[in-house]
């Protein structure tokens, strides 16, 4: 029987990628992290249910991401930190590809309060494995928190 070569649907692509680097809850952690040092956050809080199984969530107090990068974010290949070539060998960041924070939310829920320093309200986005429920108005604390709950229960 002869093989047939097709493309993969996007829902099949994201958990590809989310299997490359999300391993475990820890990888979750650790992407979350760096993007809040990448962030200048001076304080980061860690909070885990059952070894992140059933939670994680990270609040940073750093610079915060405005609504339109913040549902930007999520999207694949989206980052803040190449515009051309040459950045490739000019990062200095700890996160950069553009692929945590899509793959995180294709095998999650995801939800995102965030708020910048000049910015009078923050933004909650909310998703559901990979697709966007919710933007609005939110008070939040200058900075990011990001809540991840009921990983991997679609994959």
């Amino acid at each position: 029987m002869p093989c047939k070569i097709k493309f993969l649907d996007n829902d099949i692509i994201n958990k590809i990628a989310a299997g490359e680097i999300i391993e475990r809850p820890a990888s979750i952690v650790k992407e979350l992290i760096e993007n809040s040092i990448d962030a200048g956050s001076i304080q980061i809080k860690i909070f885990v249910e059952h070894g992140g199984m059933r939670s994680i969530s990270i609040l940073d107090n750093g610079c915060g991401i405005s609504r339109e990068d913040a549902i930007m974010a999520f999207e694949r290949h989206a980052t803040s930190k190449i515009t051309k070539s040459e950045d490739l060998f000019e990062i200095k960041t700890m996160g950069f590809r553009g692929e945590a924070l899509a793959s995180i939310a294709a095998v999650s829920q995801v939800e995102m309060e965030t708020k910048e320093n000049k910015s009078p309200v923050g933004s909650k986005i909310d998703i559901h494995f990979g697709i966007p429920k919710l933007v609005t108005d939110v008070g939040c604390h200058i900075g990011t928190k990001i809540t991840i709950t009921h990983l991997f229960h679609n994959a």
